[in-house]
């Protein structure tokens, strides 16, 4: 559907299956030169249109039809980079619509919708699976391990207990199938360019989400309010806790990140990969979300400490934009108010180390959440309840790690954490073995200081890291997989035959 759809299959992916699979040290700055923005970017736009039309301004017959024809599209089409954008889109939403269980398909009457992106998923496992790319994928063999594991748990949830009814196996094949995404995407996007052109189309979303989510502040409006519930939902009725685009916005501060550790030209604009940089953080902090504000503010404090202190020109470039729009912000009273009310919500964590577990109230993790469920995997702990009915209804998003070990068990709980110290420990090595002079040293650092602060959103605030996941949490995990992919082929590329 773009130009872009011709350089994956006869640009790069030839030179890529010529060298054995991996990127030979070309093959990084001849992407880097490639443009980012073409005309992938204006069907990306028509195709959210027409979606949000069809969901939401149309009937069930019509919804139904665009539905089928945006899946024939995808399926025979080459713009992997197009569409893995556009399906995240419909599961986190654009301008305040779509999002979870927005954008659905029924097949047969009586049983739940179904999200298209389910079928995208499945679709996308297809086209990785009959295609030649022999792309080396350096966690292969762990995430074959977790698979295993997690046909187990499928298993041992009959085993524990699943209601007969059709809907609960569907809801099991819901939420198991997603996991293929992580095997699939590194075939279908190999390269470099792929991510980059990906990348572009999400740093639009995060910049009208952060546009957005400044004029609902500002003004009160809801855009969408009257088709979609705006934000998150909230204790307090009073208080804005609207966060546009979170997983887009996730992953958007990543890739920006990355391609801001490169030593010389991306293809992006400086100005904009620092711009998604800080309105990522302003999201976050104006949302009054304390677990991803400490996140990203952990993430950007060691990106600055441990990779731009030696780039002057764009330290200098990062203050001119935290200067501008602080100055910006203070001229609104809304925009002030708000931040101190998030930094009174961080303030209260302070009550935390004083014995005050529920951080004068405004936290229940700890007091009432945690122990309810750490009190049902109790019950089961070495495999904990799996795809059961007990597993799926003690599960609760707020307590990642509990609901990790209720769902999965210790087992599962041990698998699934050791592969993050085992995915941070070889990227760790591919580091130490990358030329100092290498362009794309530094991103390997981005990798491990990102998964951290991803584990801390995990822990803190909304489980991240899942066995029986959806797809909105597993795009973003399987394009950081697939871009680690990428990045560590070419350390043994440099290895083998010189600098980059």
């Amino acid at each position: 559907m773009s130009s872009g759809s011709k350089n994956i299959r006869r640009g790069i992916m030839p030179r890529m299956i010529q060298s054995g699979g991996r990127p030979f040290p070309g093959f990084f700055t001849s992407d880097l030169r490639k443009p980012v923005f073409d005309r992938g970017i204006v069907w990306f736009l028509l195709l959210i249109t027409g979606t949000i039309v069809a969901t939401y301004f149309t009937n069930s017959i019509i919804s139904s039809f665009w539905s089928l024809l945006l899946l024939l599209l995808y399926y025979r089409s080459d713009d992997e980079p197009l569409w893995l954008a556009f399906f995240l889109v419909t599961v986190d939403g654009f301008m305040g619509f779509m999002g979870l269980y927005s954008v659905t398909l029924t097949l047969l009457p009586g049983l739940p919708a179904i999200e298209v992106s389910q079928f995208y998923v499945m679709l996308a496992v297809i086209k990785a699976f009959s295609g030649r790319s022999k792309t080396p994928i350096f966690y292969k063999k762990y995430m074959q391990v977790l698979g295993i594991y997690l046909v187990f748990l499928i298993f041992w949830g009959l085993v524990m207990g699943l209601s007969r009814e059709l809907n609960m196996y569907m809801r099991v094949l819901k939420t198991s199938l997603p996991f293929l995404l992580i095997f699939s995407l590194p075939r279908l996007m190999p390269d470099l360019q792929a991510y980059k052109r990906f990348f572009g189309m999400v740093f639009i979303i995060v910049l009208t989400a952060f546009a957005l989510q400044i004029f609902s502040l500002i003004t009160g409006i809801y855009p969408a309010e009257a088709f979609v519930t705006a934000g998150d939902e909230i204790e307090d009725d009073e208080a804005f806790r609207t966060f546009y685009n979170a997983i887009s916005t996730l992953i958007g501060l990543f890739g920006a990140l990355l391609f801001l550790s490169v030593k010389g030209k991306t293809g992006f604009n400086s100005w904009l990969l620092i711009l998604v940089v800080f309105a990522s953080f302003i999201m976050a902090l104006l949302s009054a979300t304390r677990g991803w504000i400490i996140a990203f503010g952990f993430i950007i404090f060691m990106f600055a400490l441990l990779i731009q202190t030696r780039d002057t020109k764009k330290i200098l470039r990062l203050a001119v934009v935290a200067a501008i729009l602080i100055l910006a912000g203070n001229r609104s009273d809304r925009i002030r108010e708000q931040v101190n009310y998030s930094r009174e919500r961080l303030i209260t964590i302070e009550s935390i180390r004083a014995g005050d577990p529920t951080a004068e109230g405004t936290l229940h993790r700890l007091d009432v959440r945690g122990p309810r469920v750490m009190e049902i995997w109790k019950q089961n702990p070495l495999f904990g309840w799996g795809f059961s009915d007990t597993g799926f209804e003690s599960s609760d998003g707020h307590v990642g790690n509990q609901t990790l070990l209720m769902f999965s068990g210790l087992t599962g709980f041990i698998l699934l954490n050791g592969f993050l110290l085992y995915f941070m420990y070889m990227i760790y090595v591919a580091y130490r073995r990358s030329p100092r002079a290498a362009l794309f040293r530094n991103g390997y650092l981005v990798f491990i200081i990102f998964l951290i602060g991803w584990f801390i959103i995990h822990s803190t605030s909304s489980q991240q890291f899942y066995f029986n996941t959806v797809p909105l949490r597993v795009i973003p995990q399987a394009i950081f997989l697939g871009m680690s992919v990428v990045w560590y082929n070419l350390s043994i590329v440099t290895r083998e035959q010189g600098n980059v």
